[in-house]
């Protein structure tokens, strides 16, 4: 029997048949389209996405072409008004990056290929049924022949209009807004005054426009709201934009050359559950919401971040099948968080059309916000700041820590640090499958190097589920026989971490923190607790 079949080959789907493969788990991934789509739906790689990619050895290949997104100019009836600078955030990658989606899928399908899996178009699958011991599924190819198989899991990856979700008859609750927009990737002429590292917000009387930052080619995305209640048919022509442009905008901004156009009703929706026994959600087929803020296409990403790495160790039988549980305890959270943000977002903006000229002009003065309110708005924007703490997976010790990442945050970067005498940062070490359990020597006093060896020494009982690193300043040196030693080169690992007195971390492979400790084998008591080990 095969192990894991991937419905769906976009963003989402790529993602996880790589993570799957990369932990050495035979998986198979279908589409039903016959190859990579050129047009531009999601063009937006957000901070934590590219952190991800950057452990994956991708970043550069991901960013190339790229334009990082560094803040929003406002019009008024054609006319700026002011800008809205990003804070930048505390990441190896300090804004998010204009990238456009089929060259995020293309790097990601070639990665796959270079994994020795790929993507198999003009597959769809019609059928499926499961029982306790896997799921019979049956495919339809693009020469009309139906193939049946059976596979130990199935994760839909397939969008808003999963067949997955809709075969297992899983509910799709939420609702629709009642504004349509129109959408539009073109080239514009007289767009001098465009800067192409910043998004375009235009305010009229009769609706948004927005230009976002600009595409790899010079090219523009626009997406703007029509009137409620408005039916725009099929599908748009380039006059109908430009006419929006016209008005909003100015006349001077000549669009031409279009790749894409299309109408476009926003949902707000989130599957019940993302788990049915041996069948998951994820992505589009488990949430859809408004596309401002760009959330989309970087949520699906890092769900199947999160899932990968779990169902990787229950299909190599390390971890118990409850572990799977924790996916949806923790994405669901953030899928919900995301809905409500973007739904905020668009009504805020939706709102301008019903008001007064005076409401107006106070509605844009309070677009403008203090650097710290900005920055907090950049941490979530960039996704910088979810939380697992709730989650299973996460142990919290009372061990007194006035600062540094708490348990169920992201684990921060640290640059210059030197390992086997090379110089690297904590998010360019080697992508292991295992957790990463760093062992803190501290910066004040004497640290006890008996602890840290016997805590070292015992996590190679475990040397499948994790990996120790022992972590001490250029002043302290002492070899750590049969350990990787980090040399905190300038101390910025210790101060990120608030490891001024010996500690631990526990860093899942997914890069959050599951406990920290100042007690050197703590976690020995969070393996026994998520049932990695015997207690």
């Amino acid at each position: 029997m095969n192990e894991v079949l991937v419905v769906g080959g976009r963003t989402t789907g790529l993602m996880m048949a790589c993570e799957l493969m990369r932990r050495g788990v035979p998986t198979r991934c279908i589409d039903k389209s016959s190859g990579i789509d050129p047009h531009v739906r999601a063009n937006l790689l957000h901070s934590r996405t590219l952190e991800i990619f950057q452990g994956l050895g991708l970043d550069e290949q991901l960013t190339v072409g790229s334009v990082p997104e560094i803040g929003f100019v406002f019009y008024r009836d054609g006319n700026p008004v002011g800008e809205s600078p990003h804070a930048p955030i505390d990441s190896p990658f300090p804004f998010g990056m204009s990238q456009s989606q089929a060259h995020t899928e293309y790097t990601l399908e070639s990665h796959l290929n270079r994994l020795g899996g790929n993507v198999e178009r003009s597959v769809a699958l019609t059928s499926l049924d499961q029982d306790e011991d896997g799921v019979t599924v049956v495919l339809k190819h693009g020469d009309k022949r139906e193939e049946t198989a059976r596979y130990q899991w199935v994760i839909a990856c397939d969008g808003a209009h999963s067949a997955v979700r809709h075969l297992v008859g899983e509910p799709f609750p939420g609702d629709s807004d009642e504004i349509p927009y129109i959408l539009g990737d073109v080239l514009i002429d007289g767009d001098e005054d465009l800067e192409p590292n910043k998004g375009h917000v235009f305010f009229h009387r009769k609706g948004e426009l927005f230009a976002f930052t600009r595409l790899p080619g010079n090219r523009h995305f626009l997406v703007a709201s029509l009137a409620k209640g408005t039916n725009p048919g099929d599908e748009p022509c380039l006059e109908d934009l430009q006419a929006i442009v016209n008005e909003r905008a100015r006349p001077s901004m000549r669009l031409y050359d279009p790749m894409w156009l299309g109408y476009f009703h926003i949902n707000y929706r989130l599957a019940t559950r993302y788990r049915r026994n041996r069948i998951f959600l994820a992505g589009d087929a488990a949430h859809v919401h408004s596309l401002l803020a760009g959330q989309g296409m970087n949520t699906g990403i890092q769900d199947a971040h999160n899932l990968a790495w779990k169902l990787a160790l229950v299909v190599n039988r390390q971890a118990p099948d409850a572990l799977l549980d924790s996916y949806e305890t923790e994405r669901r959270i953030v899928a919900n968080n995301v809905i409500d943000m973007t739904r905020t977002i668009t009504d805020t903006m939706e709102k301008y059309t019903d008001l007064s000229q005076q409401e107006r002009e106070t509605f844009v003065s309070h677009l403008f916000t203090p650097e710290i309110a900005r920055l907090d708005a950049a941490r979530h924007l960039q996704e910088i700041d979810l939380d697992y703490s709730a989650s299973p997976l996460t142990l919290s010790v009372d061990d007194d820590f006035e600062d540094g990442p708490a348990p169920g945050t992201r684990a921060p970067d640290a640059a210059n640090l030197f390992v086997g005498g090379q110089s690297t940062s904590l998010f360019k070490l080697p992508a292991d499958d295992q957790y990463r359990l760093f062992l803190f020597c501290g910066t004040s006093g004497a640290p006890p190097i008996a602890e840290i060896q016997q805590a070292a020494d015992a996590s190679l009982h475990h040397a499948s589920l994790l990996k120790a690193y022992i972590v001490r300043d250029r002043t302290l040196d002492i070899a750590f026989k049969r350990h990787t030693v980090i040399v905190d080169q300038e101390r910025k690992m210790h101060q990120n971490y608030a490891a001024e007195r010996p500690c631990i971390y526990l860093i899942r492979p997914d890069g959050y923190v599951a406990l920290r400790s100042k007690t050197m084998n703590c976690h020995e008591d969070y393996l026994a607790r998520i049932k990695m080990i015997d207690g």
